[in-house]
Parts: structure tokens; C-alpha cells; sequence
């Protein structure tokens, strides 16, 4: 099996020791390519990952700003209203004391719950 070139040049001993020691020596080459291959391969896909996962981000801050920024709207369109609604209901009377009471009410209506049955604030008199 070893080539008759290596043995007229080396002897038959040392012929096969060099001729088993260039197959593994090939072997060895061979894996060390493919563990570098791979080791490259798998550091491209995770660049790749990563710059999925930094674009998936991207958007994702984009959507919270842009959901921000309607939200920020809202707010500032509530709080004109509510504004007005205090000014209207403070303007309507020249009385102290009812225009605390009438502050109340509004108060109490921004924050959701029920006048209606308080008297002060425009509910029917004599009811709790």
C-alpha cells in the first residue's frame, strides 16, 4: 500500500511512517478547515442575528414613539377641555362659595365619577 518511491527513497520503515504520517497529517488539515469554516459560519449568523434583533428594536421604538406621540396628543387635547370646562363652570358665577363648589363638581366629573346625584352640582335637591 505505500507507494514503491517512498519506499526506495526512505526504506520501508521510514517509508511507512511517512506515508501514514502525511494521511494524518492531511486528516488534521482537513478537520482544522472545517472547525475555522464553521467557526466563521457561525459567527456570521450571529451578526446576522444580531442585526435582526437591532432592527426588531428599531421598530419596535419607533412604534412607542409614534404611539407616544399620539398619546402626548390626547393629553394635551384632555387637558384644554378640562380647562375650558373649569373656566366655563368658574365664570358662570361671581360667588366664591359656588365657584368652589362648582371646582368640586368639576374635579370630580374629570376624574370619572358620578354627579348626578349631588345637588351642588346639578343634581335633583333633597337627594343624598
Amino acid at each position: 500500500m505505500v507507494p514503491l518511491f517512498l519506499v526506495d527513497r526512505f526504506g520501508p520503515q521510514a517509508a511507512k511512517v511517512v506515508f501514514y504520517g502525511c494521511i494524518v497529517l492531511a486528516l488534521l488539515l482537513a478537520a482544522l478547515t472545517v472547525y475555522l469554516v464553521g467557526r466563521g459560519d457561525g459567527k456570521r449568523g450571529e451578526v446576522v442575528g444580531q442585526l435582526k434583533r437591532e432592527n426588531k428594536v428599531q421598530a419596535d421604538v419607533g412604534d412607542a414613539n409614534a404611539n407616544a406621540s399620539t398619546a402626548r396628543v390626547e393629553d394635551a387635547v384632555r387637558s384644554e377641555q378640562q380647562k375650558k370646562e373649569l373656566s366655563d363652570a368658574l365664570e358662570a358665577t361671581d360667588d366664591p362659595d359656588r365657584q368652589r363648589a362648582l371646582r368640586g363638581c368639576v374635579i370630580l366629573r374629570q376624574q370619572g365619577r358620578d354627579t348626578s346625584r349631588i345637588p351642588g352640582c346639578g343634581g335633583p335637591p333633597g337627594q343624598p
